[in-house]
Parts: C-alpha cells; structure tokens; sequence
C-alpha cells in the first residue's frame, strides 16, 4: 500500500500571566512576584488524511486537566478530535496551573478548615474561573493555529546524549539498612550511593518544509525543569536558554517543542558537586516549607543546560537531515489503560488517623497551622485519602497514546514515572527508537520502583504515588504489547 503524504503545522504562544498567579509545585503556597524568563506552549500537528496527532508542550507543573472540557467543546467546531491531542508539561516548578488552589480541596477533606493555615493573596490575582479563561483562550488559538498551518513536509530523527539530568534519591546507611532520603546531603560519611542511575539520552524528532528547510525539532529530554524551584518568579526553566540556543545554532524560526522523559526520580542538580556548599539549604529545600535561597548560580546551570541541549540538537541534525521522509509510516492509537492504586493497610490507616487526631489537638481557629505545619501533615493526610479511594475504586484509568512515526514510537503516560521503566520499554521494543513521554493527558503522580518504595522518602510513599512498582511493571508490559502491534 501506497504511504500517505504526511503534513506538518507548527505555532507557539505565550501563556505568561501578566497579573500575579498561584505557583504550583511545592507543597507550600506561593504567589509569583515577577516573570524571570516567559511561559510558552508549543503545538506541532502531524496529518496524513488518514492519521492525526497533535502534541501541545506547555511550560507548567502539571496537566491542565479542569480545561479538557472546554477546550473539547471549542476544538470541536474547528473538525480537531479532542483525543488525538498529547497534553504534556515541562514540569517547571515556577508555573502556574492557571486555575485554583491544587491542594486546599485535599487538606480540607481531612482537616478541618479553620485550622488551615491562612494566606493574603493580591486583589488581583489570575486564578479561578479568569484563570482558566486566560488559558483556555490561549491554548485554543495555539492548537487551532498550528493545525490550519498544516503543509507538506517530512521527517526524521536521531538519537544523542546530552548531561541534564542526575540522580536526586541518594541512599544513606543506618542501622537498619539504606535509607534513602530525597534531595539528601551527600557530604557526610553516612553517604553511600545513589539509589538508581541516571539516563542522558535525548530522542529528537525533526521537522521540514518541502524545500528541505528546517522547521521544528521535537526534543525529548528526561529531566523535568526543576533549577528555579522552590523561588516566587515564574520561569520555563532551562527550557528558556535551551530554546534560544537550539535557535542559535540552527535558525532563529525554528519551533521547539519539549518532551519531558521519565524522570520521577531524576533532577537536574548533582546532588554530589553542590551538597558540600549547601548543607543547610539542602535541609530546608527537602522540607518545602519555603523559599530557598541555594548556593550555586541558578542561571549559569540553566545557561549550560540550554547549551548541552542545543549541542545534542545540532549533531542530531547534521545526520537526520540526510534521511527526511515525506511519506513515513504513521499511525496513532489512544488507548484506555487500567492500573491498580496503591494500596495500604488497615494498620497505616490507623496509625495515620491516630496522627491526624493528635494534629488537630495541636491547632485551633485562634492558632491555626503554619505552611511547615501543613507540609509535614502531608503523609498522614495521604494515607487516609489513599484508604478512602481504594474502597471506593481501586483502579486508576488514563488515556495511553502510541504513534508509530517512521520507525520511531512515541508512547505517553500521567505519571512522574521512574527512569528505570523507561529504559526497560527502550531496550525491549521492536521500534528502533522510542519516545517516553511522562506527565501526559493527566496527573498520576510518582510511579516508583521496588527499591524506591524500600528505601522511602517523598515520591515513593502513598501520599506521592497513584500506582506501586506492581502498576509500573504492567505499564511496561502493556505499553510494549500495544506498541508491538504497530509494528506487527
């Protein structure tokens, strides 16, 4: 059978608020001062006649999920299916979800609100319903404008590495065993070992006009954003350079579109060079309980990742521009998947019940909970909501996307998902390349390893996670079984 010439649309937006916005991202509550460096989202739109796909990368925390339904209604009119859209975030801890308060609803639901701590937010503030207006709008015009500048073109990829991400789970001996302690201080002599490695490699999707010329790269890293976190600006992050230095040294015109990788136990900050000059603030930024001031320039690491990233890119390029593909083999399936939440026990209930209640003998309306307070009531308030769900469904759904682009596959999930899933899905696959895509279509939150969960702290524990190790294995075995299929 005859291939399908494939068209390509590309457009980018700004969604920088220009008023002050709830921050997502950390568990204490902030609100943005100033813009650092803008927010952009990115549509690339891929159309054969046959097939479509859209992907939309935005410069945020977390899928904005309270939009799906306008934004399905608003598309609709424009003859786009809804469900061959590819949401996906940055992750960039100095974003907003442009909508309301993403944790009060929970804390409320286990605490009572008059001992909540209390926050004074500007009268003018972009959240709520104007919010969500801002976004809608915004987005809407980026979808619909990338798909209406759909033209002939091609295709290629290429596989490359570039140093983003490290390991930010490092494991401590105790008299019990390992301890692993998220973002611990790896000076002391109670340091041994990271928990898991890391993944440097960088999958990247080109894109080309009918003249060859290029006009987009898709660049799928596995680090989220995370250099600024914890700081009351907004910022994409080391996507911010990385973008002008892709455009630097191939064309000032060319889209870039992120692809955040699996990455729900790596960062990009060695845990190993800067613990020695941050002990004290190692300590706080564990907590979240504030804004940290780190010591190392927060910039100069955004400016050399941009670098690294952009290096990948053009050596990527200098051997995918020589195998462009008008006509690839190009198919896209949106798959429901089911997994099973995790689960705990009667026990951790109790005991979780029994800490809430002492925490409530602590507070009252007169002397209500501080953020630190709040923060460290997380757990307890994890477990009860986990009990209460698992009685009431004990699967979590998600829509699961997979393409077939040439002999390239992409594969998408809502999870924060631990590297060590993805490297098993890459090596296992009959694809010769293939594109994991966390943080999509959804907020799963952490999916961890067995030896996460064994060796504890925040991103394994119930509070953080949806899913278990057991929910990552048969994500692994089902999203190879289906991406097989497009290749059977």
């Amino acid at each position: 059978m005859k291939r399908k010439a494939i068209k390509i649309g590309w457009s980018q937006t700004n969604i920088t608020p220009v008023k002050p916005t709830l921050m997502e991202g950390q568990m204490y509550m902030r609100c943005s001062q100033y813009v650092h460096d803008p927010l952009t989202a990115t549509a690339l739109a891929l159309d054969n006649g046959e097939e479509q796909a859209i992907f939309v990368s935005m410069d945020m925390t977390e899928v904005p999920v309270h939009a799906f339904g306008r934004l399905r209604e608003a598309l609709a009119a424009e003859g786009i299916l809804f469900e061959r859209i590819t949401f996906n975030v940055t992750h960039t801890h100095n974003s907003s979800s442009f909508y309301k308060d993403f944790m009060r609803a929970e804390n409320e639901e286990v605490y009572d609100p008059t001992i909540l701590p209390k926050f004074d937010f500007p009268e003018d503030m972009l959240c709520g319903v104007a919010g969500q207006n801002f976004f809608v709008e915004r987005i809407k015009d980026l979808i619909v404008t990338a798909w209406k500048r759909r033209a002939p073109g091609g295709i290629s990829c290429a596989h490359d590495y570039a140093a983003v991400a490290f390991n930010r789970r490092p494991q401590f001996g105790t008299e019990e065993g390992l301890e692993t302690v998220m973002y611990g201080d790896c000076s002391g002599k109670d340091f041994i070992r990271y928990e898991s490695g890391t993944d440097t490699a960088v999958e990247l999707l080109y894109t080309w006009n009918e003249d060859r010329e290029l006009t987009g790269v898709v660049c799928n890293v596995p680090c989220p954003s995370q250099v600024y976190e914890l700081h009351c600006f907004l910022s994409a992050d080391y996507w911010g350079p990385a973008r002008d230095a892709i455009r630097e040294k191939l064309n000032k015109n060319v889209y870039v579109l992120p692809l955040c990788g699996a990455a729900g136990d790596l960062a990009p900050v060695d845990l190993t060079w800067y613990s020695k000059t941050n002990k004290k603030a190692l300590l706080d930024w564990g907590g979240q309980t504030k804004e940290v001031l780190r010591n190392f320039d927060m910039t100069l690491i955004c400016q050399g990742i941009g670098d690294r990233i952009s290096e990948a890119v053009l050596r990527g390029c200098k051997t995918a521009k020589n195998v462009i593909d008008d006509r690839p083999v190009f198919q896209h399936r949106v798959l429901t998947m089911e997994l099973p939440i995790r689960r705990v026990s009667e026990e951790e209930y109790l005991a979780a019940k029994k800490e809430v209640r002492e925490i409530h003998g602590r507070f009252s309306p007169e002397h209500p909970m501080e953020m630190a307070d709040l923060v460290k009531a997380f757990e307890p308030q994890g477990v009860i909501l986990r009990y209460r769900q698992q009685k009431e469904k004990p699967m979590y759904g998600f829509s699961c996307h997979i393409l077939r682009l040439g002999n390239a596959a992409i594969a998408t999930n809502p999870f924060e998902l631990y590297h060590e899933f993805a490297q098993r899905i890459k090596a296992r696959a009959q694809a010769e390349q293939v594109f994991i895509v966390q943080l999509s279509n959804g907020i799963g939150g952490y999916l961890p390893t067995k030896a996460a969960v064994h060796g504890g702290s925040y991103s394994s524990k119930p509070a953080s996670t949806m899913c278990g190790p057991e929910g990552g294995d048969e994500l692994v075995e089902k999203t190879l079984e289906f991406m097989d299929r497009l290749w059977g």
